[in-house]
């Protein structure tokens, strides 16, 4: 049971301290087994049915400098994905706004390149027009608890 850390999920803790072996024992448990326990830890700090809803949206597409082979966003290869502009921050709280009344209770922000690499630095001062963003705080200002941003 040690190397499960049902034991602190019991007490209301969560554990940081882990052996080699004891993760290693973890792995080496058939997968329904694993995913029983890790149902028991999560319960035991998580209400037991309810699920995090999530709305993605791709703020933009496409044209990413980064070499990531699995990544259609990249700019080296050819993967049919087409190219768009950043949208607009009116179309993201639109859109925030929309995927909350539809139950969403985080709303998540990907983008293949940032303005900021794709315009040069110039495009990070603030009375740059270009510049302007909608982030979490924006999110959460228009109604969103929960917001995220990701590459």
């Amino acid at each position: 049971m040690t190397a499960t850390g049902l034991e602190f999920a019991a007490a209301g803790a969560v554990r940081r301290e882990w052996r080699l072996a004891e993760v290693e024992a973890l792995f080496e448990l058939p997968f329904m087994d694993l995913l029983f326990r890790a149902q028991q830890v999560h319960r035991a700090f998580h209400a037991p049915n309810r699920v995090q809803m999530s709305t993605l949206l791709s703020i933009k597409t496409g044209g990413c400098p980064e070499d990531c082979a699995y990544c259609p966003q990249s700019i080296h290869y050819d993967t049919g994905v087409a190219r768009d502009d950043m949208l607009p921050v009116e179309a993201v709280l639109d859109a925030a706004r929309k995927a909350q009344a539809a139950g969403a209770t985080r709303f998540c922000m990907g983008g293949g390149v940032p303005l900021a690499q794709e315009e040069g630095h110039r495009a990070h001062r603030r009375d740059d027009p270009r510049s302007r963003r909608a982030g979490p705080r924006d999110l959460r200002h228009a109604g969103h608890a929960d917001a995220g941003t990701g590459a």
